[in-house]
């Protein structure tokens, strides 16, 4: 029993060490997206590289930070969390990967089937992490404390609102299209391109989210605080 525990501990820490490894390599990664401009002032006039890289390292930085909580507090080593965990960080490298298609594409006037590429594997990797956490938010519910379950089902609620909102604006997208300009040298310059759609239904979805987090705790039974306890739920849970 005691050598059964043991080797659970240690596969959970190997798997969340490989899969720091991969995150950091990935980040490595969306640094060398970066073309390096044929003149210097082209990367502050022609904005759209720094502003991808900007947008994706924020994703994977908060990637980074959900997965540490999964692995913290509700990951399980079973095989089906294992695999889960694998196609999430294939996923996110795919992601990566799809913002060259989309810094290549923009200027091409292909912007929008690129950003429905990245926005697909945005929400394939997320998605993982979301199915994670409600898996192991399932498995081991009894021994969470109520502070646990709530910071689980609240932060779960806000990620499938994002990525469920996220979906159905890539499945429905159109040409329609919200692009960003500035003006270079007496014309315009394309920053950034976006579907509509897939616009429409993030923030559409986010806002769900947030609903659905701030009512869950009156609804899911087991997540009324008891008041005799008192335990702070880490900030960004």
């Amino acid at each position: 029993m005691i050598e059964s525990a043991h080797r659970r501990d240690r596969l959970t820490h190997r798997l969340e060490a490989f899969s720091d490894i991969v995150i950091g390599f990935s980040l490595g990664q969306l640094a060398l997206n970066l073309v390096i401009p044929p003149h210097a002032i082209d990367f502050i006039q022609r904005p759209l590289g720094i502003t991808a890289f900007l947008v994706t390292f924020l994703l994977v930085a908060r990637f980074w930070w959900l997965h540490f909580v999964i692995f913290e507090n509700y990951f399980t080593p079973t095989r089906f969390m294992i695999v889960c965990n694998f196609i999430a960080l294939a996923a996110m490298i795919l992601q990566i990967f799809s913002l060259q298609l989309y810094s290549h594409f923009v200027p091409l006037s292909e912007g929008v089937v690129a950003a429905r590429i990245y926005f697909g594997f945005f929400v394939l990797s997320y998605g993982m992490l979301c199915l994670m956490q409600a898996i192991g938010l399932r498995s081991r519910w009894p021994a969470l404390s109520v502070h646990r379950r709530r910071a689980g089902i609240q932060s779960g609620l806000r990620i499938l609102g994002t990525i469920a909102g996220a979906a159905v604006g890539d499945l429905v997208s159109t040409d329609a299209s919200s692009t960003l300009f500035v003006p270079v040298n007496h014309h315009q310059e394309i920053v950034s391109t976006w579907p509509t759609a897939i616009l429409i239904g993030v923030i559409i979805g986010s806002i769900i989210g947030l609903v659905a987090a701030r009512v869950a705790p009156a609804i899911f039974p087991g997540l009324q605080t008891d008041p005799s306890v008192s335990a702070p739920v880490r900030s960004g849970e």
